[in-house]
């Protein structure tokens, strides 16, 4: 199974005061033939969860380079975009109210034919009204 996850599924893994049973739940029930992939942007929110949780001291320098490391060992596959696929974009984020950020990880969803995880209501949401199976269901 294909899986697209957002920054917040994977955030509340590592995050010490947020706890969520459904992203410990979901990563847990992961088997070896389940393909994780994000947008090249999940990359870009990662680090700066990382960043700023670090800042206000909520993760130390050292737990966040193990947290890197556990996630450079879970393989995770990075999907490139170009010019082209920003009116897809377009019409996604308007079409279900979200932010262009938010519309990435749907239309890498809805063009894999894979399943989203995510903790965010919005996204949750628009992609249950795509026809897209989520983490929620």
């Amino acid at each position: 199974m294909i899986w697209v996850i957002d920054c917040s599924i994977a955030s509340a893994l590592f995050l010490p005061d947020e706890n969520s049973l459904n992203a410990d739940k979901f990563f847990s029930s992961l088997g070896k033939k389940d393909i994780l992939t994000v947008p090249v942007l999940w990359w870009y929110e990662f680090t700066n969860v990382l960043k700023v949780t670090i800042r206000r001291k909520r993760l130390s320098h050292i737990d966040a380079h193990k947290t890197v490391s556990l996630f450079q060992a879970m393989s995770i596959e990075t999907d490139f975009i170009d010019a082209h696929d920003v009116q897809n974009l377009l019409e996604l984020s308007l079409l279900y109210n979200l932010s262009a950020y938010d519309a990435a990880y749907l239309d890498l969803a809805l063009r894999k034919n894979a399943r989203l995880a995510t903790l965010d209501q919005q996204l949750l949401d628009a992609a249950t009204q795509a026809g897209i199976t989520t983490n929620k269901r």
